[in-house]
């Protein structure tokens, strides 16, 4: 009798380990990989944010974002950054909507696709799970709404998602039309950046940050407060000590290029990893130029960090986008600024691929502006929308594609970046 019970429970075990995966992977994707973003898609989710930047909110009032169903879409589309999640994409009706995922699966004989299909209620105080579909595999409304139920109570034991969790407290979906009601908090939005880091950053690339951080801070105090640097007399000396550190080259290439790109940003890493304070943003006390430009040093080094943790296609639309935004209202077009976040996004992917080594050393090694950067001053800028539409326009035209053919050769032929 036990020998039958131990095969059972063998045969049992089989069944469930080659029928499940079988049943919940699929060959092909529930929703389509996000193709390139448009310009007017991060436009407007650029705007959506600024709209409801929580450092403008007053605090302890209930706002509302409302989002059509194309609208929260192009929202969800951006947020597929995240690794093995290719598409997001929901359907609302009134009451309730469809959400439906698809992550890329680890290599296996059974399907590249995992799709997730969920059927969410409006409930008191958020959402409730109707159905759960994994591939072909169904999950009872019920047991998947425990679940998750179960996992919120565990998870509000951090105080920053119950403070979150507290902040938005009401969805309600209507025929094409969802509404976000939210109660915001100050200081909430600190407590989210640095939960962020907690979760995404491991501690051994947070230490690695920080000895940056404060490697570049020491730097930078042998030069007057409020005075103007060229940014090789920090590169250089920063990436030499990457290189006497040892170690994985595209870890300490990321490290240092985004304590670079936080410092020009007015983001204090210190107080971001260490939890010090409210505030993570400062001016910076010195500032950084390349070819005698500090927006140069701006475009290039943000452009590197964005394109070194991940971002690389967002790193080249951000950048499009701001120049497209200084043309209608700002300095005005520039193919310089536009050329410089380009050749950051080609640093940072190198920085952390198989060439990071040698990026590494020619980093270290750098002595002038020109060993960072072609110089691309002779390109054209400051152009007003009406300018840049007549000369060049319009974006994606063949006019304007020549001339990124001319910065992508230039950048081409560059030691750091070809």
């Amino acid at each position: 009798m036990r020998r039958f019970l131990a095969w059972s429970l063998a045969l049992l075990l089989l069944l469930g380990v080659t029928v499940l995966p079988w049943m919940m992977l699929d060959d092909a994707p529930a929703v389509e990989p996000v193709g390139e973003f448009r310009r007017k898609d991060l436009a407007w989710i650029k705007s959506l944010f600024q709209k409801h930047d929580p450092r403008r909110q007053t605090p302890d009032v209930v706002h509302s974002i409302r989002l059509d169903e194309s609208e929260l879409n192009r929202l969800l589309n951006y947020a597929v950054e995240l690794h093995r999640v290719t598409g997001i994409a929901a359907e609302l009706t009134p009451g309730g909507a469809t959400l439906t995922a698809t992550l890329t699966a680890p290599r296996n004989p059974f399907g590249a696709y995992l799709n997730v299909t969920a059927e969410v209620a409006e409930a008191p105080g958020g959402v409730r799970i109707e159905s759960l579909q994994l591939g072909s595999l169904p999950v009872p409304g019920v047991i998947a709404d425990w679940i998750a139920r179960r996992v919120h109570a565990r998870l509000r034991r951090d105080e920053t998602y119950a403070a979150l969790a507290d902040a938005f407290y009401r969805v309600n979906f209507d025929e094409n039309q969802a509404t976000l009601d939210y109660r915001w908090r100050p200081e909430l939005l600190t407590e989210i950046e640095q939960k962020s880091v907690e979760i995404l950053v491991p501690p051994a690339d947070q230490a690695r940050m920080l000895d940056y951080a404060q490697y570049l801070d020491g730097l930078l105090k042998r030069h007057r407060e409020g005075s103007t640097v060229p940014l090789v007399q920090v590169v250089a000396p920063l990436f030499e000590h990457a290189r006497r550190a040892g170690g994985d080259p595209r870890e300490h290439n990321r490290a240092a290029l985004t304590a670079i790109a936080a410092h020009l940003s007015g983001i204090s890493l210190a107080k971001l990893l260490e939890g010090e304070g409210r505030s993570i943003r400062r001016s910076p006390r010195v500032l950084l130029s390349l070819h005698g430009r500090r927006d140069f040093a701006e475009h290039f080094i943000i452009s590197a960090a964005l394109s070194a943790n991940g971002g690389s296609r967002l790193a080249n639309a951000i950048g499009l986008i701001k120049e497209e935004e200084d043309a209608n209202r700002g300095s005005g077009f520039s193919f310089t600024d536009l050329a410089a976040n380009r050749a950051g996004v080609r640093l940072g992917d190198r920085a952390t691929g198989e060439p990071a080594a040698r990026v590494l050393q020619h980093l270290a090694a750098a002595r002038n502006d020109d060993a960072l950067l072609p110089d691309f001053r002779d390109l054209p800028e400051f152009m007003a929308q009406a300018e840049f539409d007549r000369r060049f326009g319009p974006v994606g035209g063949p006019r304007y594609l020549a001339v990124i053919e001319r910065i992508d050769a230039r950048l081409a032929a560059h030691p750091l970046t070809r």
